[in-house]
């Protein structure tokens, strides 16, 4: 019997035992611990541009996720604590949704590091019923029209700018790029092109008469204020002071 069973009896330990744990310990210290982790994409996203606001947002999902699943080092996280992450939450599915890409995008920040081999984090899917908006009645849109001071040049402008979006559907950020080369009075339409449009296709929309006439009473009046102010620009929607509006 060695010296260390004779000492400690059933107490002892063998070599080998302790050889494993001191193997476990050596590929610890390998291992990147996640503070480390998440300290280095967050200074990697402030580098690259990412608004303050963004980078709390994911900062404070990610470290929610870390301290309920107990991590430590990015090597710790595996499929079974992001489900149960997700199964934790007291949230309501839309809520959950927005956690969950948040992590993905982190996850994501390790991957490209090298510090994750796999995406095993992408088949992961949370189904959410979407509300659809209703949309405004054509009663609400002259009760709105109603409101407004169309004698004046702002309000006139306006009342234009309402009754585009409404009769074609066009978003607010297009009647900044609109330009009068996009309008046909005679053939009664609007032609988009990539330059104006979110997708970059072009697209036409009709117009009715009504919405013709207000258009067309519109560019006039641009052109005065242009003319006072010395402004060169074709846009639709101008300020009082001629100059293009950004939306």
């Amino acid at each position: 019997m060695s010296n260390r069973k004779r000492k400690h009896g059933i107490f002892a330990v063998s070599g080998d035992v302790v050889a494993l744990s001191n193997s476990k310990e050596e590929a610890r210290k390998d291992c990147i611990a996640i503070s480390t982790a998440l300290d280095t994409i967050f200074n990697q996203m402030r580098i690259g541009g990412n608004r303050p606001r963004t980078i709390e947002s994911y900062e404070y999902i990610i470290k929610q996720f870390v301290d309920v699943c107990q991590i430590d080092y990015v090597e710790d996280i595996d499929l079974d604590k992001l489900y149960h992450y997700l199964d934790v939450l007291e949230v309501k599915p839309a809520t959950k949704l927005i956690r969950l890409k948040s992590i993905k995008a982190v996850l994501s920040k390790f991957y490209n590091n090298g510090w994750i081999k796999d995406r095993f984090w992408s088949n992961i899917q949370i189904k959410i019923d979407k509300e659809v908006k209703k949309g405004a009645k054509e009663t609400d849109i002259d009760k709105l029209l109603q409101l407004i001071d169309q004698t004046t040049f702002i309000g006139f402008r306006d009342a234009c700018a309402i009754t585009l979006m409404y009769k074609t559907g066009i978003r607010i950020r297009t009647l900044g790029e609109l330009r009068e080369r996009h309008i046909d009075l005679e053939k009664l339409c609007l032609n988009l092109d990539g330059s104006t449009l979110k997708n970059h296709k072009f697209l036409k929309l009709p117009i009715d008469e009504g919405l013709a006439e207000m258009l067309k009473m519109l560019i006039k009046l641009n052109d005065g204020i242009r003319v006072h102010y010395g402004t060169d620009n074709k846009n639709v929607f101008i300020t009082q002071n001629g100059l293009a509006m950004v939306f």
